[in-house]
């Protein structure tokens, strides 16, 4: 009998070429001309994701379900994720307001320590060293392609910061899909987080707006269906098994398919060598955490 392709790493590395292309996409969002500042984008891109689950909902049969968030089990987990979700995205933003925004993105990327911990606290996932090996050799690739002996500033602890909060994001996701559909969980979580950023840089962001042709739009939209794709995929990464350390080491890597595509289309081939050896490393750690139990 032929083995089920629907597994949680199956979905998790959909997740990350999801993840990859909107990334990319918000690259290229914000280093256009006159972009939308990076809140701005950032508010009108949870937004549209909350917009855009709603098809999912009717197709997926789940309209009935669209309001089994009011459980007193599941909405202050909601709620928390929504405040957590937009305090996590105003120190993400401020971390890279930096010279050099390497060690930012190594600080970020330690939301895997903090959900492979709280992962084995409330999930009693498992515990043994392969898992760590390859968690490890995913972060040490980061590290490696990352670090370029910059000095530490103080708004790289906002990285620091914002990754430990990621974690425990990560960990409450996780919880929350177990007992409720992914794209109901999206629809409400991501509109609540939407709403949690505009109440904090309302100002800013309506400055941003204002005056910007419908074609601005366009990248927003691209980066906001890869975003759906990426948190839907991991979502159900979860519902299938996936560890919440595992599939968040896995996600992190996906920095490295985005210097695939710098090097092959952008020809961006500075430190090429030590990139795809650090990519190297990122791809046996994933093998590891994929095929170890």
């Amino acid at each position: 009998m032929r083995k089920n392709w629907m597994t949680w790493f199956t979905f998790s590395i959909l997740s990350v070429f999801a993840l990859a292309i909107a990334e990319l996409t918000q690259q290229h969002l914000l280093n256009l001309k006159n972009p939308f500042s990076a809140r701005a984008s950032a508010v009108l891109t949870f937004l549209l994701q909350s917009v855009f689950s709603i098809p999912f909902i009717f197709a997926f049969g789940l309209s009935d379900q669209v309001f089994l968030i009011f459980n007193i089990s599941v909405l202050p987990k909601i709620m928390g994720v929504s405040f957590l979700g937009s305090l996590a995205m105003i120190l993400y933003l401020k971390s890279f307001q930096v010279k050099n925004i390497s060690i930012s993105a190594i600080f970020i990327s330690l939301s895997a320590v903090t959900s492979t911990f709280l992962g084995i606290v409330f999930f009693s996932e498992s515990v043994n060293y392969m898992k760590f090996i390859g968690i490890g050799l995913i972060l040490l690739a980061i590290i490696a392609v990352n670090y370029k002996n910059a000095a530490l500033e103080k708004n790289h602890l906002y990285g620091l910061a914002a990754g430990m909060i990621f974690g425990i994001l990560y960990t409450l996701d996780k919880s929350i899909v177990l007992d409720i559909h992914p794209m109901i969980y999206i629809f409400w979580s991501f509109l609540l987080i939407s709403c949690w950023g505009f109440i904090l840089g309302k100002n800013k962001i309506i400055d941003s707006i204002k005056g910007k042709d419908i074609r601005a739009y366009i990248p927003i939209v691209i980066s906001a269906v890869g975003y759906l794709l990426y948190n839907f995929f991991t979502f159900t990464s979860y519902r299938f098994g996936g560890e919440v350390g595992r599939v968040d080491a896995i996600n992190n890597s996906q920095v490295f398919l985005i210097i695939l595509f710098e090097f092959f289309v952008l020809k961006h081939t500075k430190g090429i060598i030590r990139k795809l050896l650090a990519a190297s490393l990122a791809i046996i750690g994933i093998f590891v955490l994929g095929f170890t139990k």
